[in-house]
């Protein structure tokens, strides 16, 4: 092969098991949601066979990308925003529970220093 030439079948299947790692899925999560095996699935991430459009179309939708970004040769901008915005989203969940967690075991040993205390 020409080394001006792309396999395809290669790229395709390298980005779609990219962003689904990024989207948090295994195989076997992402084979399931597009009614296929994890079988089926890995060798269309191994560029061993190609996807039909139908399929490609489920896989954009299940990994919220665009069918566009499937045959690219890198992962766009838009969707790392997308990434670090619900990254950023788990961690102010973590800080307020943390947050919480903390109040109450103060109020906790506050109280039990005033009930010593009486």
């Amino acid at each position: 092969m020409d080394e001006m030439e792309l396999d395809i079948p290669h790229l395709f299947g390298q980005n779609v098991q990219k962003y689904r790692k990024l989207a948090g899925f295994t195989q076997a999560e992402l084979s399931k949601r597009l009614e296929i095996t994890q079988k089926h699935l890995s060798i269309i991430e191994t560029g061993t066979q190609f996807a039909s459009a139908n399929l490609i179309s489920k896989i954009s939708k299940e990994l919220n990308i665009s069918p566009a970004a499937l045959f690219g040769d890198d992962i766009t901008q838009a969707y790392f925003d997308k990434l670090y915005a619900r990254l950023a989203t788990q961690i102010e969940n973590k800080i307020n529970c943390l947050q919480i967690n903390l109040t109450n075991e103060l109020e906790r040993k506050l109280n039990e220093k005033l009930l010593k205390n009486n």
